[in-house]
């Protein structure tokens, strides 16, 4: 009498046939184990059973409270965690996330995302939650993207860094630097060239006829922001005007029409906001108190996401380049780890001006 082959095997044949002809590709994340017992009508222990053969085999790597990650053939996993306290909440990091983990699982590296935001409306309290996770999974690095406006930021930023460190676990930092421009960490950064970003956008607008531009932030901003603000006075400068001569304008998030008011007073014929969310708001207030959009004023802002095609008056932003800064990142990280007194990398990638109907073309007389 032939004897059939026990469910959890017949469950490890199947999930090994979907990894190899890659359904799960390397990097991805299986289904839960709720989800793999409704899909193959089995138990928790059998499916446990199944994927527990897959670890033995190094095809899955299995971490309680963050899935289960598909590795690449032939490779031992290496573990590093995402300790990027504003994840929730910045829309550019998810791209930029995700092509690390579709890069990170092409490499064998596991990625530990945070699934826990429960302290997410204090980010420091976040970051040393976060940083006491990755210390007890023993990762071996950490994408860190400093936490910003908080008491004593960089003490702070520093000492998430120093805790990393005293447990060999690598550094690599994302979009920003801990220290204020032109001082530098001796740790690798990834991000875009925040300088040539504001450069690009003031040339934009001074090509289109723009003669009294104003860069419009929040009080005290990152430091991202206050180098696309230099950029944009290099714009200037180059088109034969004074750095000085671009107005720096406070923005309300509680009263964008309040900043919107200034911006009109001031006869400001183009405008540069910090980032989408800011433009987004700003944009609207100018609409609603009759400004000509894009005939008489313009409005640009930085990261194109999602919805800055999707406003009234689609807005022009500087595209960041996420996909391939996910990508430096990891081949930066496994360098890092594998050659740690190697000297500190600096990447600063390119992004692309994205033009829409919030300035698309010379100002009307």
């Amino acid at each position: 009498m032939k004897h059939s082959k026990p469910r959890y095997l017949q469950i490890y044949d199947e999930l090994t046939i979907l990894i190899r002809n890659q359904t799960y590709k390397a990097g991805d994340l299986l289904p839960t184990e709720n989800e793999l017992c409704k899909t193959y009508n089995a138990s928790r222990p059998t499916i446990a059973k199944a994927l527990s053969l897959l670890t033995k085999e190094k095809m899955i790597r299995r971490r309680a409270g963050f899935g289960t990650q598909v590795l690449a053939p032939g490779k031992s996993a290496l573990s590093v965690g995402l300790l990027i306290p504003r994840l929730h909440e910045t829309e550019i990091f998810e791209p930029i996330c995700a092509s690390i983990t579709e890069n990170a699982g092409e490499a064998g590296m596991y990625i530990i995302r945070p699934t826990d935001f429960s302290l997410a409306s204090n980010p420091r309290a976040l970051a040393d939650s976060l940083a006491d996770q990755f210390i007890n999974a023993r990762v071996n690095g950490v994408f860190f993207t400093p936490v910003e406006y908080i008491p004593a930021q960089q003490d702070f930023n520093l000492n998430i860094i120093k805790r990393l460190r005293a447990q060999g676990i690598e550094v690599v930092l994302l979009d920003r630097d801990v220290y204020s421009w032109p001082r530098q960490t001796p740790y690798d950064l990834i991000g875009i060239d925040n300088i040539e970003a504001g450069y690009t956008m003031g040339g934009h607008l001074f090509s289109n006829g723009c003669r009294n531009i104003a860069f419009v932030a929040a009080p005290n901003p990152a430091m991202t922001v206050q180098l696309r603000r230099i950029g944009a006075r290099e714009a200037l400068v180059h088109n034969g005007r004074m750095a000085r001569e671009l107005l720096d304008i406070n923005f309300s998030t509680k009263q964008p029409e309040k900043t919107a008011r200034q911006v009109l007073k001031n006869n400001i014929d183009g405008v540069i906001c910090a980032n989408d969310a800011m433009a987004a708001l700003l944009l609207r207030a100018l609409l609603n108190l009759g400004a000509d959009i894009p005939r008489a004023l313009q409005v640009c802002g930085f990261d194109d996401v999602k919805y800055a095609s999707l406003l009234s008056v689609p807005l022009t932003s500087y595209k960041q380049p996420c996909k391939d800064i996910g990508k430096a990142a990891v081949r930066v990280m496994l360098n890092r780890i594998h050659f740690p007194d190697s000297s500190a990398l600096r990447i600063t990638l390119k992004g692309q001006l994205i033009i829409r109907n919030s300035s698309s073309g010379p100002l009307k007389e």
